[in-house]
């Protein structure tokens, strides 16, 4: 006999029947039609795990959900976030699909997160949070001086130094020379204290004039001390001449040298006598002035403190006034409630 085309044989075996090649499947179909169901409809077919970022592996079509919903063990989608950090900045957790939801929401150290305080609007990963919440103008921070106004906003701590009550600050006074630092709810008596300023006043002003004193008797004294070593030098360069000169010269220029000796000590002692003179008028003048000027400071700290008392005693009498005319309408309303139908009604009631 002759031999089948090929052709004929392959249409032949494609149309016998067939069952599926998995034992738990059931389905029947000719042999052509075997590739299509398993590649596409058979559900014992093992196929590679298609979600990004998962495992790959070789798994039935029919078991493929409930794989990559509770098995299949998935990157977090930001193991590939950009946060400008290295390998440890971003997040390298596995978990099926189903607690990846969670993660994402809650756990994730790269999740996106909102500030937690109001008004302000800034949004970060939770990472890099508490670094945000060190600086954050809207956190509540306490006073530094634990004073009674509680927590403020951080923006607006800087504002609260200028009216805390426990913010030391310095006395008005300090151009005066008084030095005294205290509490702001503290310095208001101490400012109003003249006796105090006074001698604050008085120490200051003694304070310059001694100084401008001590520095005038220093420039002198230098003055002083720069002619007695132009002196000396003089004498020395006299006795380096000396061992030049014959010895009748020697004794004639030693002659000359101690007249010149003698009238530049009496010049010397007459610029002494002279310049302790001038010191001594100086500090008389010195003194004078500073009495004057302590007359002068007295009369105006006593004129002050006459014109505060009279001041404070018209704001008493004034207080004293509104006060009693407070009283009066206060105990008029009094009585005309009391005296009101009203109450006398009540009073029947009872």
């Amino acid at each position: 006999t002759a031999p089948v085309p090929s052709f004929f044989a392959a249409a032949q075996v494609s149309a016998l029947d067939v069952l599926c090649v998995h034992d738990k499947c059931t389905w029947k179909g000719t042999c052509g039609r075997l590739d299509g169901h398993l590649d596409n409809d058979c559900l014992h077919e093992p196929i590679k795990c298609s979600v990004e970022g998962g495992c790959g592996e070789l798994v039935p079509r029919g078991e493929m959900a409930t794989h990559q919903q509770f098995i299949c063990l998935q990157s977090c989608p930001n193991s590939k976030a950009k946060t400008g950090g290295d390998e440890l900045d971003r997040c390298n957790a596995r978990l099926s699909r189903n607690d990846l939801v969670d993660h994402l929401k809650d756990y994730c150290k790269l999740r996106i997160i909102h500030c937690p305080h109001t008004s302000c609007e800034v949004t970060t990963r939770y990472n890099q949070m508490p670094a945000h919440l060190e600086v954050c103008p809207y956190a509540p921070v306490p006073c530094p001086r634990q004073c009674a106004v509680g927590n403020l906003m951080r923006q607006n701590l800087e504002a609260h130094k200028n009216e805390c009550p426990n913010e030391p600050v310095p006395c008005v006074h300090a151009p005066l020379g008084c030095s005294h630092v205290a509490p702001r709810s503290e310095i208001i008596g101490h400012e109003q204290d003249i006796a105090i300023h006074f001698s604050s006043l008085r120490s200051k002003v003694f304070a310059e004039q001694q100084q401008a004193y001590q520095q005038k008797m220093d420039e002198m004294t230098q003055v002083f001390e720069q002619k007695l070593q132009t002196l000396e030098e003089n004498i020395t360069k006299l006795q380096a001449i000396e061992e030049k000169i014959p010895k009748q010269k020697i004794v004639e220029e030693k002659h000359k040298e101690q007249n010149a000796a003698m009238l530049m000590s009496k010049r010397l002692e007459e610029q002494n006598t002279l310049l302790t003179r001038k010191l001594e008028e100086q500090s008389a003048t010195f003194k004078a002035k500073l009495q004057e000027q302590t007359v002068v400071l007295n009369t105006q700290l006593q004129e002050q403190a006459v014109a505060y008392n009279t001041k404070l005693q018209q704001q008493t009498s004034v207080f004293n006034r509104k006060l009693q005319e407070q009283t009066a309408v206060l105990q008029a309303t009094i009585s005309g409630f009391l005296n009101s139908e009203h109450l006398r009604r009540i009073f029947r009631g009872h």
